[in-house]
């Protein structure tokens, strides 16, 4: 889920909504209170290359890593989720007697886009109304709005109204979050309803790519890298009047493994690395020999699950996959805490419901239902799903169909893959017939979001510090509703034999009522029920949280790793590399 944020609330409710933010309030932006030193390269590892540019199409990492280092918004985030004025350099919101919201945004002057293009009002009024808010257009932040869309008006060429026709408990934060488009580049694209072809991939060999932020992807080779130079028309200026970004360019290394990835950093081929449980103490021991900074933090924002697909091609596994207590069983059946030992050495720590417990504001684990590791729970709940045995202790449904599936995941990240292995074996313990099949993680990507065509996965979304973030997941028509996408969203679910059971239409309620509801108890209340809900029934079961882990090269500075903000990527244009 995307990270965004704002500020200057200068109404009579600028008390209330201070209250029911966590976020404090800035008057410059991210980048201004730092010094730095000019040049260097920044080599990251990933593990694959983008499938596209443009941020409406992205639903992968490898693609939105890309993206957020040449888009820009009106307004960012910093390392911990407070808020600072980007593109906006203020604004004011207001709330109308018949309920409608106003924000008025006041747009930094003298900004140019990487092609020298100057950035005014028109481009973020097209990006608003013709691209994210446009009917023909679906994506993830139609999601967030539901039915209460924004409008934006041009005021003059560096002021833009947004206006919505109920208040919305997250206006600020969501429209100003919003990627900047470049009006001049992509408007013929919309009008002639081929956005989603705008910045494939093949857009940065062909130097086509044109941004607001530090940095532009200039190079792409398959499997190998991506490359970045410095946005020379960057609007940024550090403490001491320099221009920023300090860095000469990004290089995003495509390094498909995680022992891989571990090998170059000991190499010094990369600066980062995100370490897992099982390595820390060795690389802490390190640290000081190789000159690295290796550091821990709490739990991550991110969840890790294993999900089913209540839609999968075969009808008989659809019926298993439904079913609460086939789920139920399944997560009585993973060892949560075998995987911590032997995954992440101990850094870790057990997950039972879709809100981390890093998000303080939300989490409460007095209301989650908890599937502690027992397989004779587990046989219990089968039972009570209706499946039975036979004499070899084979798996079977209530019409005697042997139970036997796939379970994905990523190809190369050694977490998932462990997590697999552990699940696949106490499983065959119930009988099932499973089999483990890691694949590439564009292609499964693919499967998901596309065609549809999987069983079973282990898989994490990045998650956030505000549950709303992952409307786009937990709407019943979201883009990444992916168990159990609606028929409206995904030609390949068949609608007459479409499930939707009365606790995904309750979750999609808090979804659609909490952002207009100005009392934060009342919503922390609503976020509870749905945290109950979903461990209840368990469309994503839960495993583990890594704690936060990090490892950089001493050589990098203006460094300052949280579980939100990463190592790096909040600030940037401020990081600097010594030569």
């Amino acid at each position: 889920m995307r990270r965004f944020l704002g500020i200057f609330l200068m109404i009579a409710v600028v008390a209330l909504f201070a209250e029911l933010s966590p976020f404090a309030q800035f008057e410059t932006y991210i980048g201004a209170e730092f010094t730095g030193q000019y040049g260097g390269v920044l080599v990251v590892p990933v593990l694959s290359g983008p499938r596209t540019c443009n941020d409406v199409v992205a639903q992968e990492t490898s693609s939105t890593d890309v993206i957020v280092r040449f888009m820009a918004s009106m307004i960012e985030l910093d390392n911990y989720a407070r808020i600072h004025p980007a593109l906006a350099e203020s604004w004011e919101l207001k709330q109308n007697e018949d309920g409608s919201m106003e924000i008025v945004w006041h747009l930094r002057k003298g900004v140019k886009w990487s092609d020298g293009t100057p950035f005014t009002a028109d481009d973020v009024v097209f990006t608003i109304n013709d691209i994210y808010f446009n009917p023909d257009i679906p994506n993830d932040m139609q999601d967030l709005f539901a039915d209460n869309w924004p409008v934006a008006e041009k005021i003059d060429d560096y002021t833009v109204k947004t206006t919505l026709k109920e208040a919305y408990r997250l206006a600020v934060r969501y429209i100003g979050g919003i990627p900047i488009f470049p009006k001049h580049l992509a408007e013929p694209y919309v009008k002639e309803g081929k956005f989603k072809e705008f910045w494939t991939v093949d857009a940065i060999n062909k130097g086509e790519i044109v941004g607001l932020g530090p940095f532009i992807p200039v190079e792409y080779v398959p499997d190998q890298y991506v490359r970045f130079v410095k946005n020379p028309y960057y609007w940024k200026y550090d403490k001491e009047g320099k221009q920023l970004p300090y860095l000469d360019g990004i290089i995003f290394k495509i390094i498909p493994t995680q022992d891989a990835q571990r090998l170059a950093f000991e190499n010094r081929e990369v600066d980062v690395y995100g370490p897992r449980g099982t390595e820390y103490a060795e690389l802490k021991a390190m640290a000081r020999e190789k000159g690295w900074i290796v550091g821990i933090g709490g739990p991550n924002f991110g969840t890790t699950f294993i999900s089913f697909n209540w839609n999968a091609p075969d009808p008989v596994k659809r019926k298993w996959f439904r079913n609460d207590f086939f789920r139920r069983a399944v997560a009585y059946a993973i060892d949560k805490q075998s995987m911590i030992d032997t995954l992440y050495n101990g850094l870790a720590v057990e997950q039972w419901g879709p809100i981390s417990q890093a998000a303080t504001v939300y989490y409460d684990e007095s209301v989650l239902r908890k599937y502690p590791y027992n397989l004779d729970l587990a046989r219990t709940m089968l039972k009570l799903g209706g499946f039975k045995w036979d004499e070899n202790g084979q798996l079977l449904d209530s019409e005697g169909n042997p139970v036997k599936f796939i379970i994905m995941t990523n190809a190369g990240n050694q977490i998932r893959e462990g997590m697999g292995n552990i699940i696949t074996e106490a499983l065959k313990k119930l009988g099932m017939d499973v089999t483990f099949a890691p694949i590439d993680f564009n292609t499964l990507v693919q499967k998901l979001v596309v065609n549809g065509d999987w069983e079973s996965v282990i898989i994490g979304l990045t998650g956030s510090d505000e549950p709303q973030g992952g409307a786009n997941v937990w709407r019943i028509k979201g883009s990444l509703h992916f168990w159990n996408y609606h028929p409206e969203v995904k030609d390949f679910v068949d609608p007459n034999n479409y499930y939707l059971p009365d606790w995904e239409k309750e979750i999609d309620r808090i979804f659609e009522e909490n952002v207009k509801i100005l009392d934060q108890q009342k919503v922390v209340d609503m976020f509870r029920e749905f945290q109950r809900l979903v461990s209840e029934h368990i469309p994503l079961i839960y495993t583990t949280q890594q704690l936060y882990l990090y490892a950089y090269s001493n050589k990098l500075h203006n460094v300052e790793p949280t579980a939100f903000g990463g190592v790096w990527g909040w600030n940037q244009d401020c990081v600097w590399k010594e030569q």
